[in-house]
């Protein structure tokens, strides 16, 4: 192996820990780190009999870090571009656990070690089956392989404008979130101004306490009612992110 043969693994190898620290699956708790190291490694391999550097080779330690930094900031930027679609899962779950009432009995997530109510974490673990069973995983992989064209390594361009991209696709997440909660807070709703009309005519009764029942079965009627919707906006977006990756590469 040459020189500039292993300067370009090593930059792939950066480009693809980077992207693996952030996508979806790969960056779980589930997915041992020497596992993630191996992967990142075969794919810098893989890259390697693919890619040349186009620039010079750095002749320091300093140029070296630099160029290291920039291939981490494109695997981080890549990998965020594939999580996004996750983030607006589990904030669409966190959504309608408030709204049905089932925030209180948050756990602890055990592959994002942090709090979750049942509903997120069915919609994290829902959202990670329609990943790999969709193929997303190898449009991700592809994606990354395609990257290695627009952005060689050591090469740094200064033309690209990312930061209104990253907004808009950041803002995404709330539209996309709320889009999968609506039948939930519609339902909620209904069932609150149901409730304050019934506590309007008969005063004897405490339907603060007796909404929560309903409210609850309610909301988890309708949410399998509707799972096959959210299904189908989880896969359209799924299929948006390799595309987006390769439009955040900085």
């Amino acid at each position: 192996m040459t020189y500039e043969q292993l300067h370009v693994w090593l930059m792939a190898f950066v480009r693809s820990g980077g992207l693996l620290v952030l996508s979806p699956v790969f960056s779980g708790k589930m997915i041992p780190v020497p596992l993630r190291i191996a992967i990142a490694a075969f794919l810098a391999y893989v890259v390697s009999g693919l890619a040349r550097a186009v620039v010079p080779l750095p002749g320091d330690v300093v140029g070296l870090i630099f160029s290291a930094a920039h291939e981490l900031l494109i695997g981080l930027m890549m990998g965020l571009g594939m999580r996004l679609v996750f983030f607006a899962i589990e904030f669409a779950g966190q959504v309608i656990s408030t709204e049905i009432g089932l925030v209180m009995s948050a756990q602890i997530d055990p592959i994002s070690q942090s709090n979750s109510t049942p509903i997120g974490s069915a919609f994290f673990y829902f959202g990670s089956l329609l990943f790999l069973v969709s193929g997303a995983h190898h449009a991700m992989l592809a994606a990354f392989l395609r990257s290695f064209e627009l952005a060689p390594p050591g090469a740094i361009s200064a033309t690209r404008n990312i930061g209104e991209l990253f907004v808009h696709s950041t803002g995404n997440i709330f539209l996309s979130a709320i889009q999968m909660a609506a039948p939930i807070m519609a339902i909620n709703f209904t069932v609150t101004l149901t409730f304050a009309i019934l506590g309007k005519a008969a005063p004897g009764i405490n339907v603060f306490s007796e909404s929560f029942a309903v409210r609850i079965f309610a909301g988890l009627t309708l949410l399998g009612l509707t799972l096959g919707l959210t299904a189908q906006l989880v896969l359209s977006q799924l299929r948006q992110s390799p595309e987006l990756m390769l439009r955040l590469i900085p």
